[in-house]
C-alpha cells in the first residue's frame, strides 16, 4: 500500500521501518544502532559510522567505493552519530534516486541498500582490527569535529549547560567523545566496540521511496544470519523535577555573549510529552511565543531566545544570545513568562500553537529526509506514530492541561557564558 507507514520486525532488537510511496524523484534508507552512551566507550563509538563509510571488504578504498556509488547513479552516504537519551546512535544514512528514473527498471533502492548493509556488516579491515593508515586518518578527522563544534559558541553553550546539568550522568557525554579519548583509540579497540555495536545495538532501518520494506528485511536478515546477537537493554533515567538550581559562568572572547537555562520538564513518562511540547511551544516556540514575542521583541533583551523539548531525556533548553549587562533581566524574564503559561495562558494562545505543531507534523512526508527523521525519533518507542496520529494528540491537548504542565517545570541549571575583548 502506498503513502503508508510500515514496519517489519525482522529479529529481536531489528526492525525496518518504512514509507512507501513513488511521489519522490528520490530515495532514502539509513541504518540506525543504538549503544549505551558510556564515557568510557564513546570516542571508540562514535568513529564506527565514519570508518565503515571509508570503505568495504569488497570495495577497499574509499575511491572505489565512491565509484560504486557513482554507478547507482550518484548515489551518497553519510554518517553521523546522535543522542538519545542515555544511548549514542550511530548512524549511515543513503540517499538515490528513485526507482522510477532508472534504466533497465533496476530496483535502485533496493540495490543502494546491498551496499550500505556491505558498508555495514563487511567492513575492510585485516585480522581483528581496522586499517592503520584509515583510523589515523578517522582520529584525525574526529579531533577536528570536536574543534569544529568549540568554535560554534552556541552549540558549545549547550553542550557545557548539558555537561553541568547532567554531571555524573552518562547524558553528560559530548557524542564526539574527547580529544584524550580519540587519541587514545586504536585498530584494535576501534573493531572490539564496531563487533559489540553489531552485536549488541538496537538496529532499525528507516526507509522512504518507492520500495517494498519486506524485501528489504529479508535482506537485512540474509546480512544477521551469520551474527549471534544478544542485544543489550537500553535504559534512559528521567528526574522529574530539579534540585536547588545551580549557576556556572564562563568567559570567553567572544561578541556575543550565551545564556542556557536547562529546566527538568515534569515528565513522568512518554504519556506526558504532548502536552509538554504544546507548553514548551508556547513558550519558546514561534513568533507567536512569549520568548519571541516579549523577551526579544518587546524588551530586547536578546539576540534570538527559544525553548526546545529534549523529550528522550525529559528536560527543556532555552538557548539565548546576550549583551553582557542583559543577563540579569532576562533571566528574571525568561521564568517570568513560564509563570505566565503557567497561569495566565488563554484559549487563544493554545490554538495557535496547536495549529503550528499540527501543520508541521502535515510536512514530515514532503521529503524522504524529513520521513528518516521522523522514524529516527521514534528509535526507542515500540511502536512507530504517523505524524497523522501525533497530531490528533496535540489536537486533544486542552489548556488546563498545558498550564499544569509549565507549572511543573522547574529550573535546574543556569549556564551564562560571557563576552569578553581579546587582550592585544
Amino acid at each position: 500500500m502506498k503513502n503508508t507507514f510500515t514496519t517489519v520486525e525482522v529479529a529481536s532488537g531489528v526492525r525496518v521501518c518504512s514509507y512507501e510511496t513513488d511521489r519522490f524523484t528520490t530515495g532514502r534508507i539509513s541504518f540506525n544502532i543504538a549503544v549505551p552512551l558510556d564515557p568510557n566507550s564513546v570516542s571508540n563509538n562514535t568513529m564506527i559510522p565514519f570508518i565503515l563509510n571509508r570503505s568495504t571488504k569488497e570495495y577497499p578504498s574509499y575511491l572505489e567505493l565512491n565509484k560504486k556509488l557513482a554507478s547507482l547513479y550518484g548515489a551518497t552516504l553519510t554518517p553521523s552519530v546522535a543522542k538519545y537519551g542515555d544511548s549514542l546512535v550511530l548512524r549511515i544514512a543513503m540517499s538515490m534516486i528513485g526507482n522510477k528514473f532508472s534504466f533497465d527498471d533496476e530496483d535502485i533502492l533496493l540495490s543502494c541498500a546491498k551496499l550500505l548493509f556491505d558498508v555495514i556488516f563487511s567492513p575492510n579491515v585485516s585480522g581483528d582490527a581496522f586499517l592503520e593508515s584509515e583510523v589515523e586518518a578517522e582520529r584525525r578527522l574526529a579531533i577536528e569535529r570536536l574543534i569544529t563544534e568549540k568554535n560554534d559558541k552556541r552549540r558549545y553553550a549547550l553542550n557545557r549547560m548539558i555537561e553541568e546539568m547532567f554531571a555524573g550522568e552518562p547524558y553528560a557525554s559530548n557524542v564526539l567523545g574527547t580529544e584524550e579519548g580519540i587519541a587514545s583509540v586504536t585498530c584494535e579497540s576501534l573493531y572490539s566496540a564496531y563487533k559489540a555495536a553489531i552485536t549488541s545495538g538496537r538496529i532499525q532501518v528507516n526507509i522512504a521511496g518507492s520500495v517494498d520494506a519486506t524485501a528489504v528485511a529479508d535482506l537485512l536478515s540474509s546480512y544477521l544470519d551469520s551474527i549471534e546477537r544478544n542485544p543489550v537493554m537500553l535504559f534512559t533515567s528521567v528526574q522529574y523535577e530539579a534540585d536547588e538550581p545551580r549557576r556556572v559562568e564562563e568567559e570567553l572572547v567572544v561578541n556575543q555573549g550565551k545564556l542556557v537555562m536547562g529546566f527538568r520538564a515534569g515528565m513522568m513518562d512518554e504519556s506526558d510529552y504532548p502536552k509538554i511540547k504544546v507548553m514548551c511551544d508556547l513558550f519558546g516556540g514561534g513568533t507567536y511565543s512569549r520568548l519571541f514575542s516579549v523577551v526579544r521583541e518587546q524588551m530586547s533583551l536578546c539576540y534570538y531566545c527559544s525553548a526546545r523539548v529534549f523529550k528522550n531525556k525529559g528536560f527543556i533548553v532555552v538557548q539565548s544570545g546576550i549583551e553582557n549587562e542583559n543577563a540579569e533581566t532576562a533571566i528574571v524574564e525568561i521564568q517570568n513568562q513560564l509563570k505566565y503559561v503557567a497561569e495566565n495562558a488563554t484559549e487563544d494562545d493554545l490554538m495557535m500553537s496547536k495549529r503550528s505543531i499540527i501543520d508541521t507534523s502535515k510536512t514530515v512526508c514532503d521529503t524522504p529526509e524529513d520521513i528518516d527523521g521522523w522514524l529516527f525519533s521514534q528509535i526507542m518507542d515500540d511502536e512507530i506514530e504517523t505524524p497523522e496520529q501525533h497530531a490528533e494528540r496535540i489536537n486533544a491537548i486542552t489548556l488546563d492541561e498545558v498550564k499544569e504542565a509549565a507549572a511543573a517545570v522547574t529550573l535546574d541549571t543556569i549556564y551564562l557564558l560571557i563576552g569578553k575583548e581579546e587582550v592585544e
